[in-house]
């Protein structure tokens, strides 16, 4: 999770080819634990993200969701969650804009490392590094 320019807010490492929407919940949390003062007004995702258990929990949050109806989403829904936001669904780029940055440390986008601890202790050192850059 990212904010709008790039920066990381939270990782979290899941197995193999699971679907990242079932940990939105705890990725989200995670961030607004992390960052108490700040709330985002919008969070962008992509159609892995489309649920209704998604947009309540963040409606419930105080969040608009900006996710696109998959194709097999009932047409009551697309009128339940109003009119999407194509040009904040623009912004997107900035989640895949920071992964190619992660990427460009070689242990990262290798993923050397067998244990999920290891690897996400990589990712959290490149992370710091990106922070740096952007202080000097």
């Amino acid at each position: 999770m990212t904010d709008g320019n790039g920066n990381v807010l939270q990782v979290i490492a899941t197995r193999g080819n699971r679907n990242e929407g079932k940990v939105l919940g705890p990725l989200l949390a995670g961030a607004l634990a992390a960052n108490p003062g700040r709330r985002p007004g919008k969070l962008v995702g992509d159609k892995g993200y489309s649920s209704d258990r998604a947009r309540d929990g963040l409606v419930a949050c105080g969040i608009k969701p900006v996710i696109p109806m998959r194709a097999n989403e009932h047409v009551n829904d697309r009128d339940r969650w109003g009119v999407f936001d194509k040009a904040a669904y623009r912004q997107r780029n900035v989640v895949e804009r920071c992964i190619a940055k992660l990427k460009e440390f070689r242990r990262v986008a290798t993923r050397y490392e067998k244990l999920a601890e290891s690897f996400l202790g990589m990712v959290n050192l490149a992370v710091i590094v990106l922070y740096l850059r952007q202080l000097s």
